[in-house]
């Protein structure tokens, strides 16, 4: 219970992160270290021929410090003759820090290599899993709510397009009843109008026919007249 519990803890997300950022550090601290083992190593054997060959030294010391034999620079060598470190303790400085890293590194990779081995503690390798199953979910759950997202803005586009549609429609029927209204109001007042005429026609020649009228009759009674007087 106690390995699992321990596992588990390396295995967390920020845990895991912390360890291969100081592993990533390691070798890359590694990495310059070989250069400058490699570096010791051209500068020793270029020392040691031109010990066993002194017309091949004057040559060398001729073309300058810093490059060895094979014409590669030699930073590391030059900032330790620099610092007044021979070549011996910079070669013993290097292979202590060797050393070092080598353990720091079999340290740091472990855990990680006791996990993906199959013969590891089942501890590490359920561990892992269920980091591995966690970055999973956490993957699934993200393209979830992603589309989630999509789904929703897709509805919001859609309920708007259906909204814009839905008052379109409305502005074109109260534009359809307003334009209604007015040729009803127009045809009212045509109606008022022709009506109003109409009566005024019919006065007018109610007017015409009473006064047809009274010119008939005064001449109707004018005849009526004429004929006493001619009898008397």
């Amino acid at each position: 219970a106690a390995a699992l519990a321990a596992a588990s803890s390396f295995w967390q997300r920020d845990n895991v992160r912390e360890h291969l950022k100081k592993l990533q550090e390691t070798v890359a601290i590694s990495s310059a270290l070989i250069n400058e083992l490699e570096e010791i190593a051209l500068v020793r054997n270029s020392s040691d021929a031109s010990a066993q060959e002194p017309d091949s030294s004057a040559v060398a010391s001729s073309s300058g410090s810093g490059v060895s034999s094979a014409g590669r620079p030699c930073h590391f060598s030059d900032l330790a003759s620099e610092i007044k470190i021979s070549q011996d303790t910079h070669e013993s400085l290097a292979t202590d820090a060797a050393n070092y890293l080598c353990s720091q590194l079999q340290h740091l990779l472990a855990p990680i290599s006791s996990a993906i081995n199959q013969d590891g503690p089942w501890a590490e390798k359920s561990a892992m899993v269920s980091l591995a199953q966690k970055l999973q979910k956490s993957k699934r759950n993200k393209r979830w709510r992603k589309r989630k997202r999509k789904h929703v803005a897709e509805l919001f586009q859609k309920e708007s397009a259906e909204f814009d549609r839905i008052d379109q429609e409305a502005d074109e029927w109260r534009a359809r009843q307003i334009s209604n209204d007015i040729a009803k109001r127009k045809v009212e007042s045509m109606k008022q109008i022709a009506k109003k005429k109409a009566n005024e026609e019919r006065k007018r020649l109610e007017s015409e026919l009473e006064l047809a009228l009274m010119v008939e009759k005064l001449q109707e009674l004018r005849s009526v007249r004429v004929e006493k007087l001619k009898k008397q």
